[in-house]
């Protein structure tokens, strides 16, 4: 897939420290329980890579390193599936990440006929909650989970209007 500003392809062999990195990033898990254990983070990324339909590298362009991951993957309610992402601190602030869910979303909605797509986010992480809100996410309802206040968004297949 491809947007203006990045390409999402598959997860690469080549990808799997940086996809490490990024479940033992400190910046990154500041809001998801905090960096793992190198090996756990290790093993992360290879369950990761192998989930190649519904995970995504993002790249500035095919063959450049990566600046994050976009997976879809089932909620912990098991009722919808969720858009998750992360990214390197270094690439946070350029509109990668917004480029990339966008997308992901759009397919989600349109090649797998999806009515509705989720995406939880602690509540104090406010720059993930003003990406979704911008991306026309709404708010469902805010759950405590994982010793702190999440919030679930929740989006429809127009992108942006509410889905019930």
């Amino acid at each position: 897939m491809v947007t203006s500003a990045c390409v999402l392809d598959s997860i690469q062999v080549a990808d799997l420290a940086s996809v490490a990195r990024l479940f033992s990033e400190c910046k990154v898990r500041a809001f998801l329980g905090g960096p793992l254990s190198p090996q756990l983070a290790e093993q992360r990324a290879a369950e990761l890579a192998k989930q190649s339909t519904h995970a995504w590298a993002v790249r500035e362009s095919l063959g450049s390193p990566l600046l994050g991951v976009v997976v879809l993957d089932r909620h912990h309610e098991l009722e919808d599936l969720e858009v998750s992402y992360l990214f390197l601190p270094e690439h946070w602030g350029r509109g990668y990440a917004s480029e990339a869910v966008r997308q992901v979303v759009a397919r989600a909605f349109g090649t797998l006929g999806l009515r509705r797509i989720v995406a939880e986010t602690q509540s104090a992480n406010t720059a993930s909650v003003r990406l979704l809100e911008h991306l026309g996410f709404r708010l469902l309802r805010k759950v405590v989970r994982f010793g702190a206040e999440q919030s679930i968004y929740f989006a429809g297949p127009a992108h942006g209007q509410a889905a019930t």
